[in-house]
């Protein structure tokens, strides 16, 4: 994971924290999210939370 946003508002308007954060690594399925490459010439992935199968460190 490379950067995580603030996390999504409840009913009440409360911020709920993401699972995940900086550094984590993650497995998600092979169709999840969005690629793009960065203009440092990298790959990234965006991903929702709802796609992440595991947060594995």
């Amino acid at each position: 994971v490379v950067a995580v946003g603030p996390g999504h508002l409840d009913e009440e308007g409360k911020r709920i924290p993401l699972p995940v954060s900086t550094g984590n690594s993650v497995l998600y399925s092979k169709y999840a999210g969005a690629e793009f490459k960065g203009a440092d010439g990298t790959n990234y992935i965006v991903l929702r939370v709802s796609d992440l199968m595991a947060i594995l460190s």
